[in-house]
């Protein structure tokens, strides 16, 4: 009876291993994501930070062996191309700029049914950059789905970053500068 149990533990271990994750880095398999806006050099620094451990970096897909990696920059690219705009046009009432910190404070990949899902929620603070003065501060939130593989799914990721960016991009317009 020993040996048959040994040989069930076995194949159980050897059968019951979870599948090798396969890692996509967003930056190299979609580029770089810019919103289509005019994007002339403005005096706007957008720094992107991630909060806590709710957001890891590869981003996990749940119901897959897939993960994004680069999600970070990747946002930091996303939102910048949005705001420049903004910037752009407010440039004289600020001649030293701003500084947008943009924190990632939750996300989430899924897919299920052949449906990919991925979720992002951000805070953004707007700051002087010469003094650092408060100026502003928005929540800002993103859901997005298609039928994708998650192998290829860069492009969902990407949708739902530039939906924040616009949003951002916005949420700014609102903003006394």
């Amino acid at each position: 009876m020993r040996p048959l149990v040994a040989c069930a533990l076995t194949a159980c271990t050897v059968g019951c291993r979870a599948p090798a994750t396969t890692t996509v880095p967003l930056l190299r398999a979609a580029g770089v994501p810019v919103t289509v806006v005019t994007s002339p050099a403005v005096p706007l620094e957008v720094v992107t930070h991630t909060v806590g451990t709710e957001v890891p970096d590869p981003l996990p897909v749940e119901g897959a062996a897939v993960s994004y990696a680069d999600v970070e920059p990747a946002l930091g690219h996303a939102i910048g191309s949005a705001v420049v705009p903004w910037a752009k046009q407010h440039r004289a009432q600020r001649p030293d700029g701003w500084r947008l910190q943009v924190d990632l404070i939750a996300g989430h990949a899924d897919y299920d049914d052949g449906r990919l899902t991925v979720t992002f929620s951000v805070r953004a603070t707007l700051r002087a950059r010469a003094d650092n003065d408060y100026l502003a501060q928005a929540d800002a939130h993103c859901i997005e789905t298609g039928r994708v593989d998650p192998r290829q799914g860069a492009t969902v990721v990407y949708t739902c970053m530039t939906r924040l960016g616009r949003d951002l991009a916005g949420w700014l317009g609102s903003v006394e500068p």
